[in-house]
């Protein structure tokens, strides 16, 4: 890590490096294992402050700067990626109504956040709802309908939501009526308990398999209370305030999955076997670990420097957010096969944990940002179109 980090930075990585060795570590493979929802695994990251890291410190949280926060998900994704995910998406999903709260959200969610009692995900995702599209998003959003009590929700199908029917609260884009212009979108808090809800179908993923993610539909009414920000604005809140924490945050998690993975295979490629061998004597499987080690410092390089730009105000468009992600997504895929290629039988034989962190990284190409998205949004800041 090659940017000097404040006291306070340094305490936070710590923190979340112990929290994660001793509690999540443990649970990981059984989580995976079994897919089972890694509650207690939160309830210890609840239990050290860690959910209202960027709460404002007037309102009770911490108010981490960006830099700190990818620390802690780094740290957390290292030992288990379901559970840095399952987080990831509490810190996203609370960015907007922490920043741009009225008096009266503060009261009912953000300092709930902050003292660990609200646990927010994002209710992410608009598609067809056809087999097999789950997981290509659409070009337009679900309508709430107005009425003199707030947003009606009908039957509206949110295709991924990670922590799905665990969280308490949601963070749900949306239309505003049937007539909205394309793209104008608000931003609703949807509270578990004062709403119809259901999953459509149980999260059996490759990977990721503990972070309960599956298409949720909602039906009822959100109270007009519940609009964070005005109508029809989220969109560009979204891109001016969510935006670093989101595409950061991925970036960390999978991170995380690289290097969490390269240090079991820095102790394990060392082993000397009965016979005096060392799977790092082959010259071949030397090269690969050096390389995997520039690969993992040059995707954490652009995410820290990203992250501290961020905080510095200096990032004026959010391609270097996007670059982080890609490389730290790219990285994870990379770093994970080829530490499969170099434990072979073993690794496939799942006598190692590569083959779990094998499967987590490929959710970094295809899920949250994916990269057939991410691309196309980095091509499009470099050579924007002209405007009419």
């Amino acid at each position: 890590m090659w940017i000097t980090k404040t006291d306070e930075q340094q305490h936070w990585m710590e923190k979340a490096r112990a929290v994660a060795e001793r509690d999540l570590a443990p649970r990981a493979a059984a989580a995976d294992k079994t897919a089972t929802y890694p509650k207690d695994s939160l309830a210890a990251l609840r239990a050290e402050n860690f959910m209202g890291l960027r709460v404002s410190k007037e309102h009770g949280g911490s108010m981490a700067d960006l830099l700190t926060t990818v620390l802690v998900v780094e740290e957390l994704a290292k030992k288990c990626p379901s559970t840095a995910m399952c987080y990831k998406m509490h810190i996203e999903a609370a960015e907007l109504i922490s920043r741009i709260a009225t008096p009266d959200q503060v009261e009912r969610f953000v300092k709930p956040i902050a003292r660990g009692e609200a646990f927010f995900t994002v209710a992410g995702g608009e598609t067809s709802g056809a087999t097999g599209q789950d997981w290509q998003p659409a070009s337009a959003f679900s309508s709430a309908i107005r009425t003199d009590t707030g947003y009606r929700l009908d039957n509206i199908r949110k295709s991924y939501v990670t922590s799905a029917g665990e969280a308490s609260h949601y963070f749900m884009m949306c239309q505003i009526g049937p007539d909205a212009p394309r793209g104008a979108l608000s931003a609703l808090v949807v509270e578990r308990d004062k709403i119809d809800w259901k999953k459509d179908g149980e999260w059996n993923g490759l990977g990721m398999r503990g972070n309960g993610s599956s298409p949720m539909i909602f039906n009822g009414v959100v109270p007009h209370a519940n609009i964070i920000g005005k109508e029809h604005e989220a969109g560009r809140n979204l891109g001016t305030i969510m935006m670093p924490v989101v595409a950061l945050t991925y970036a960390a998690a999978y991170l995380g999955i690289a290097s969490g993975a390269y240090e079991i295979g820095c102790q394990e490629v060392a082993k000397q076997y009965p016979s005096g061998a060392r799977r790092l004597d082959n010259p071949i499987n030397a090269r690969r670990m050096a390389g995997f080690s520039a690969r993992i410092e040059g995707a954490r390089s652009l995410l820290h420097l990203a992250a501290k730009a961020g905080d510095e105000g200096r990032v004026k468009a959010p391609l270097p957010y996007v670059q982080a992600k890609v490389l730290a997504s790219e990285a994870a895929v990379a770093v994970t096969e080829g530490l499969m290629t170099i434990f072979g039988g073993t690794a496939f034989a799942g006598r190692l944990p590569f083959e779990r962190y094998f499967r987590d990284a490929r959710a970094g190409v295809v899920m949250g940002l994916a990269l057939d998205d991410a691309y196309p949004m980095i091509a499009g800041m470099l050579f924007p179109k002209k405007r009419d």
